[in-house]
């Protein structure tokens, strides 16, 4: 390839949109593992659990306070894309939307929490959730104005506001962590970085502000509400793991699960970044009613994931090995073996994760609740009866074993509701690349 077809390449839109969404997302995982080294050194194994399980908390909350009306203002951004008067209707009335619920759930869940203390196990992590979930509204309406550009493809906002928060979180965590302050001075540092993310992505979304419309309200609350469960299940499951351990197991285990599991996600921040690329495109080639383009697209994005899988998973171990080696108590290098069998799951979203939510971008929103309520169902059954006799080993199978059942069934529903053969077409694809 010559200097001036890698020049032609790199101008692609696509392609230089998961450049900038997959850079973001590295820093991203890199800035969560500095964290939790830190956390994990300062206020050793108990302390991470802790915020771990106040963070998956907070992460959940935030969800059910958005009430997928983030992921709305995305498809219907990317629909109407060059609609200006629909644009302003779409923006402004999700930003309302949003407001009402997140503000209804963030108090019903303080309430609960302050007069139900007993719901969570343990004191402290008690303490830390009712810290954190003050920031839950502002970091809602976040997520809404930042999954907007996205729809309108302005990838360079969406990286902007993701490294800015966690440089913020991580630069306040390196003082708090060296200056030997208190575990719950973290949650004020989430409060104070998502109320000025929140200032600084109002002002910069004023060009589409438009007036109240409540059928747009009303379009964005139900496709949110058909959404939300499905995207509750999905976080349900990746944060549910701390919180059974935590429960059953204690903080210390949840502690060392939570490091070793922040190595394990990080190798989906490169399908999540391009799925955030590909999302937009996909939807307005499926409702162009472009088939075989979509088909066409898919196989390039998977030969690009396919061809790297080996070399990506064998670095992050060796990474992992080498970090734990040098950073961290002996304690967590010797969970190294978690790391393995993580990996067996994760290697499917890695393949498959960027075609992961064409049931939503479609409008197939039942479908979607289905397949999340069975992958759910399926990760935690496994994870009850595994953790008493196997501990976190047992709940590494558990995650790797759900994952494989769900793109099968992933690939079932595509199949029946928008006849795409993800498997087939993919394996073809490989095959004929």
């Amino acid at each position: 390839m010559n200097l001036l077809s890698i020049k032609e390449f790199l101008s692609k839109k696509f392609v230089s949109d998961s450049i900038l969404s997959i850079t973001t997302h590295v820093f991203v995982g890199v800035s969560g593992l500095i964290i939790n080294s830190l956390i994990g050194i300062y206020f050793n194994a108990e302390g991470l659990g802790i915020f771990s399980q106040g963070l998956s908390i907070y992460f959940l909350l935030s969800l059910l306070a958005n009430c997928g009306i983030m992921i709305s203002a995305q498809k219907h951004a990317s629909q109407h894309s060059t609609e200006k008067d629909k644009l302003d209707l779409i923006f402004s009335n999700s930003i309302i939307s949003t407001f009402l619920v997140s503000l209804g759930i963030s108090i019903s869940f303080y309430s609960l929490f302050y007069y139900h203390p007993y719901i969570l196990k343990s004191d402290e992590v008690l303490q830390f959730v009712m810290l954190i979930s003050l920031a839950v509204p502002f970091f809602s309406l976040n997520k809404t104005m930042n999954n907007f550009m996205v729809g309108l493809r302005k990838m360079n906002v969406y990286a902007g506001i993701r490294i800015f928060r966690w440089i913020f979180v991580l630069v306040n965590i390196i003082l708090v962590s060296i200056h030997e302050k208190s575990l719950l001075m973290i949650p004020y540092i989430f409060i104070v970085t998502e109320f000025i993310l929140t200032i600084f992505l109002l002002l910069k979304c004023r060009p589409f502000f438009g007036r109240v419309n409540y059928s747009w309200i009303k379009i964005h609350i139900s496709f949110g509400l058909k959404n939300i469960l499905a995207g509750f299940m999905g976080e349900f499951v990746s944060r549910m793991p701390i919180l059974i351990i935590g429960y059953i197991s204690g903080n210390v285990a949840a502690g060392y699960f939570a490091y070793v599991l922040t190595f394990a996600r990080s190798i989906l921040m490169i399908p999540g970044a391009i799925q955030k690329s590909f999302n937009p495109v996909f939807t307005v080639l499926w409702y162009k009613n472009q088939l075989d383009d979509i088909k066409e697209k898919i196989v390039k994005v998977f030969l690009v994931c396919i061809k790297s899988l080996v070399p990506v998973f064998c670095l992050l171990y060796i990474f992992f090995m080498a970090y734990s080696y040098l950073f961290m108590p002996v304690e967590y290098l010797e969970n190294h073996y978690l790391l393995g069998v993580l990996l067996i799951g994760m290697s499917t979203v890695y393949l498959f994760g960027p075609f992961s939510t064409l049931l939503v971008m479609t409008g197939n929103l039942y479908a979607n609740l289905l397949r999340a309520f069975i992958f759910a169902f399926n990760n935690i059954l496994l994870i009850f009866l595994l953790i008493d006799d196997y501990g976190n080993i047992g709940v590494a199978f558990a995650i790797s074993s759900s994952m494989i059942i769900n793109l099968f069934l992933l690939d079932f529903l595509y199949r029946k509701k928008l006849n795409i053969h993800l498997i087939r077409i993919t394996i073809l694809g490989w095959r004929n690349g």
